[in-house]
């Protein structure tokens, strides 16, 4: 990103995620406490919650969270999650599980 780039978004009051590199607006990022300059989106958050469990989780759900993410893969491979009518259940159950 060059100068007249970051300064045109200061502008309009968004930022970028750190960790996807999309642009947000600031009300739709996360500042960390102590490095208030780091601003996160709420996918990554949320991507980073899980992936935090997963490093503290057991051994039985750790083997349930990788069966989970095979699915999640296949589902995704075939494109099931942009269909009218399952996607937004499938998108639904991805947010609500537990692991």
């Amino acid at each position: 990103m060059n100068a007249e780039t970051q300064t045109a978004i200061d502008q309009t009051g968004e930022s970028t995620c750190w960790c996807c590199g999309l642009i947000r607006s600031e009300n739709a990022l996360v500042h960390l406490g102590n490095h208030p300059e780091v601003a996160i989106c709420i996918n990554c958050v949320h991507f980073l919650q899980r992936r935090a469990r997963d490093v503290q989780a057991t051994a039985v759900r750790q083997r349930m969270r990788r069966a989970a993410e095979s699915i999640r893969g296949q589902v995704i491979a075939r494109g099931w999650h942009e269909r009218p009518v399952i996607g937004p259940a499938l998108m639904w159950v991805n947010r609500h599980l537990p692991w």
